[in-house]
């Protein structure tokens, strides 16, 4: 007698196979960058425990930025280098989008708020502190599924348009002001950057 799989038994099939290749795809990736596991020490069972493949969109490719996914793991483990390193490269491009809204000091002001907020965060998750004031803004919620560069920035955004300014908006989405921003990469790719990170202190 022949078993016959029924159309859902079929496309569950498909999906693991799917995320098997996937994070087979992932692994490859890890052990062919340069940063992954020479500079912050973040296992590659780490990193895939850290992507979630249903934040991914079909068409996403964690692996192509493995790089930052070993970076927020690092971050999510404490590692001060880790945390210097993503404000470094980061900050300047927050600074740059609260002041589409804000004033040049109120965006500095907000930009280093955002940083203490989301350290605070993370090492309070990490420390299993599930507080129902702990806010979705933490490490451990970037699961690989964009760039960690769009993912501060659209955190950011999503702040600013909750401000209570008045009527002033931000005029799009943060999608929409996302993709209008240039040159978003994977930290992986800031070569000069990894140069100029100051020490921790």
């Amino acid at each position: 007698m022949k078993t016959i799989l029924l159309p859902s038994a079929k496309l569950k099939k498909r999906n693991m196979i799917t995320i098997v290749d996937r994070t087979n795809s992932l692994r490859r990736a890890y052990f062919a960058s340069s940063i992954s596991h020479s500079r912050w020490n973040v296992s590659v069972e780490c990193a895939i425990s850290q992507v979630n493949w249903n934040d991914c969109k079909s068409d996403s490719q964690p692996e192509q930025w493995i790089e930052d996914v070993v970076v927020a793991c690092a971050c999510i483990r404490g590692e001060q280098q880790a945390w210097h390193y993503v404000q470094f490269a980061n900050t300047w491009r927050l600074r740059e989008a609260a002041e589409l809204r804000l004033s040049p000091e109120q965006a500095s002001i907000l930009v280093e708020r955002f940083w203490r907020q989301l350290r605070s965060n993370s090492c309070a998750a990490k420390n299993g502190n599930q507080s129902e004031g702990l806010s979705e803004l933490r490490m451990q919620n970037y699961r690989g599924g964009q760039l960690l560069t769009r993912w501060l920035l659209s955190k950011i955004l999503a702040q600013i348009e909750s401000l209570p300014l008045g009527s002033t908006v931000l005029g799009s989405t943060v999608d929409a002001i996302l993709d209008t921003m240039p040159q978003l990469r994977t930290l992986g790719c800031e070569a000069s950057v990894s140069e100029r990170v100051p020490q921790a202190t």
